[in-house]
């Protein structure tokens, strides 16, 4: 069953020919974007956007590292073991992520998606 619980039925088959060349680049395709091919190739059938996007694991990995940092700071200022904490290089790891983050919004914007 798919993500969200949620099971669609489907009742009809649509076969399709293509070459090797074509088979393989689907093939990939549909593998960067973590599907099997008939997924891929209904959602781009279907006009739906499919995005995939290189290196979010570790910028996600990045941002848990921030949030985990912060957290040990502020547990020792609640206990009193630091009383002054210096943010700035947290501030600039977490710009520098909003900063790609907002560039890969900017870039599906331009793409019409």
């Amino acid at each position: 069953m798919p993500k969200g619980g949620v099971h669609i039925k489907k009742e009809r088959f649509i076969g399709l020919r293509v070459t090797e060349k074509e088979y393989q680049k689907i093939k990939l395709k549909a593998k960067k974007a973590k599907m099997n091919i008939s997924q891929y190739v209904s959602l781009s059938a279907l006009d739906k956007d499919i995005f995939i996007v290189e290196g979010l694991k570790e910028l996600i990995h990045q941002l848990a590292k921030v949030g985990n940092n912060l957290n040990q700071m502020t547990m020792l200022a609640h206990s009193r073991r630091i009383t002054a904490i210096d943010l700035s290089s947290l501030k600039k790891v977490v710009v520098d992520i909003w900063q790609l983050l907002n560039s890969l919004t900017e870039k599906t914007k331009r793409t019409g998606r």
